[in-house]
């Protein structure tokens, strides 16, 4: 679902950095894309996204005595495929937000109706002209 509200204040559950570029799969087994669910083998173009968690008061104990409340601990490591990517990337410079962990297909199709109910296709925005006399 499409979002442009990107204010998440300290009410996050968890977060990410995503300036990590595209580049090469580095790990020593196969990732599946967190969009699309596709395989990306070792040595295929992707893009990383480091996460974190912070730590609550409802947390468990052993969190608590490693990280200390508040304190924050990593999550696994989540992958977009090349594709998923450059959807990720083209939505987010739109302005978008609460993209990671969506079906980017499902967003840009999503996008593409928002379009067309706006009287935009293929960029173009669709004018009524309207005579003087009508």
């Amino acid at each position: 679902m499409l979002a442009c509200d990107c204010d998440y204040g300290d009410d996050a559950e968890w977060w990410y950095d995503d300036t990590a570029e595209v580049a090469p799969l580095a790990t020593k087994r196969m990732r599946r894309c967190c969009s699309c669910k596709e395989r990306i083998a070792v040595g295929e173009d992707c893009k990383p996204f480091r996460r974190w968690e912070t730590i609550s008061y409802s947390d468990a104990e052993v969190l608590q005595r490693i990280y200390g409340e508040g304190g924050e601990f990593p999550l696994p490591t989540w992958y977009l495929c090349d594709r998923c990517a450059g959807l990720y990337e083209s939505l987010d410079g739109l302005g978008f937000c609460n993209l990671l962990g969506q079906d980017m297909r499902e967003v840009c199709r999503e996008y593409a109706q928002m379009q067309r109910e706006a009287g935009v296709f293929r960029g173009q925005m669709v004018v009524s002209h309207k005579t003087p006399n009508g």
